[in-house]
C-alpha cells in the first residue's frame, strides 16, 4: 500500500483549490479545442455582443485563479457547491460541505485529492482500510455563448477507487446510469 501524505486542513484546501483550477483550465482548453475544429470561434466572436472582457473572449482561454476552497459541517448530507463564471474576475470560490469524520478520514490521511478531483466523503473503504467509493464532483466547463463566456461548475459525483497504482489511485469510469 502506498503511503499517504499526512495533511492539513489548510493543505487539504490549498491542493483541492490547485485541484480545482487545473480542471477547470483542461475543461475550458478542450473545449476551445472543440471550437476550433468546428470552426464555432469565429462565428462565436462575429456574433458576440455583450462584454469585452476577458471571460467573454472566445479565442482565448483566460486565466483561472487559483479556487478558493471552504469546507464546514455539512449540516444534512456532504456535498459541493460551486458555479463560477469568468467575467467576474473573482477566483473560483467552492464550498464543500463535509460530514464529521472529514478530517480525520480523508484530509488527515492524505486522500483529499484523488485522480485530481477534491474528495468531499469516504463512502465505502477497502479491505485496506483504503478508501474504495469516495463522494467527489463532476466538473463541466465550456464557453457559454448566450451571456456568460467561460464558465464552470460541479455537481456531486459516487465514483470508486481503483488502486491498482498504491501511489497514484484513479476513479474507475462512471456508469452512466
Amino acid at each position: 500500500m502506498g503511503r499517504a501524505v499526512v495533511m492539513t486542513a489548510g493543505q487539504a484546501r490549498q491542493a483541492i483549490g490547485e485541484a480545482v483550477t487545473a480542471r477547470i483550465t483542461r475543461l475550458f482548453e478542450a473545449c476551445l479545442a472543440g471550437m476550433r475544429e468546428d470552426g464555432l470561434v469565429e462565428v462565436y466572436a462575429k456574433s458576440w455582443r455583450g462584454s469585452a472582457l476577458p471571460g467573454h473572449d472566445p479565442s482565448a482561454v483566460p486565466p483561472v485563479p487559483t479556487a478558493l476552497v471552504v469546507t464546514g459541517k455539512a449540516w444534512s448530507e456532504p456535498g459541493v457547491i460551486f458555479t463560477w463564471k469568468s467575467e467576474s474576475g473573482d477566483p473560483p470560490y467552492f464550498q464543500m460541505d463535509t460530514p464529521a469524520g472529514w478530517m480525520t478520514q480523508v484530509v488527515h490521511a492524505g486522500h483529499a485529492v484523488i485522480d485530481g478531483l477534491p474528495v468531499t466523503a469516504v463512502l465505502e473503504r477497502d479491505d485496506q482500510r483504503r478508501p474504495s467509493k469516495v463522494l467527489t464532483v463532476a466538473l463541466t466547463g465550456y464557453f457559454d455563448v448566450s451571456i456568460h463566456g467561460w464558465r464552470a461548475w460541479a455537481r456531486d459525483s459516487v465514483r470508486e477507487v481503483d488502486w491498482a497504482d498504491p501511489d497514484q489511485p484513479t476513479f474507475r469510469p462512471a456508469v452512466a446510469g
